[in-house]
C-alpha cells in the first residue's frame, strides 16, 4: 500500500519507542533497520506521492465507508442464508477476514474452499475482504452479489453435503505440520 504495488516498506511506531534508535536519549540504543529492495528510487517516489494523497484527499474515510458497506452487504447475505454460525466476518471493515465453519460448527477448510470456488467463479478472488482506495460502489456490489450468490452454494453444501459442491481438492493451511 506504502509504494502502490512498489516494493518499498518503512519502520514506524510509538515515538518513544521509535526514539530508542537516536542518539538523543540516554537509554541503550537500538538499531532500527526497514529494508525491503533498500532505497530504490522509483519506489522512494511512489511512497512519497502516496502519502501526499493521503493528505490532500479522504483515503481512509473513503475506505473505512466502503468497508462498512461490504461488511453490512455480507452480513445481510449471511443472516438470508442462516449462515452466522457457520460463516462468520470480523475485523475492520476495510480489511475483514471470514472464518468458514462445517456443519458441526467446526473450521473447515474445505467449506473455506467451497467458498473460495463460488466467488472465483463469479469474478472475485477473496481469501480475505480488503477494500482499496480505488474500490467504487460498483465494486462493492458486484462482491456483495458474488459472496450473496457464493453463500447460497454454502448453504445448499451444508444441507446436502459438501461433496456435491466441491470441485477438486480443499486448501491447505500454509502453516501446518506436516505428518
Amino acid at each position: 500500500a506504502l509504494g502502490n504495488g512498489f516494493s518499498v516498506s518503512a519502520l514506524v511506531g510509538k515515538r518513544e519507542l521509535m526514539k530508542r534508535g537516536g542518539l538523543d536519549h540516554e537509554a541503550e540504543r537500538v538499531f532500527l533497520l526497514s529494508f525491503t529492495h533498500g532505497a530504490e528510487t522509483f519506489a522512494l517516489a511512489a511512497a512519497k506521492e502516496v502519502i501526499q494523497i493521503y493528505k490532500r484527499e479522504p483515503v481512509i474515510e473513503r475506505m473505512w465507508s466502503a468497508g462498512r458497506r461490504l461488511e453490512q452487504g455480507i452480513q445481510k447475505s449471511i443472516d438470508e442464508h442462516r449462515l452466522g454460525e457457520y460463516f462468520k466476518v470480523a475485523g475492520k471493515p476495510c480489511a475483514l477476514v471470514y472464518a468458514t465453519l462445517d456443519a458441526e460448527k467446526r473450521s473447515s477448510q474445505s467449506f473455506r474452499t467451497l467458498f473460495l470456488q463460488e466467488t472465483i467463479k463469479r469474478g472475485i478472488l477473496a481469501p480475505s475482504f480488503v477494500v482499496s482506495y480505488c474500490h467504487t460502489d460498483a465494486d462493492i456490489d458486484r462482491t456483495v452479489d458474488a459472496v450473496h450468490d457464493a453463500l447460497h452454494v454454502y448453504r445448499q453444501a451444508l444441507n446436502e453435503g459438501i461433496e456435491k459442491y466441491l470441485i477438486g481438492r480443499s486448501v491447505k493451511p500454509v502453516f501446518r505440520r506436516y505428518v
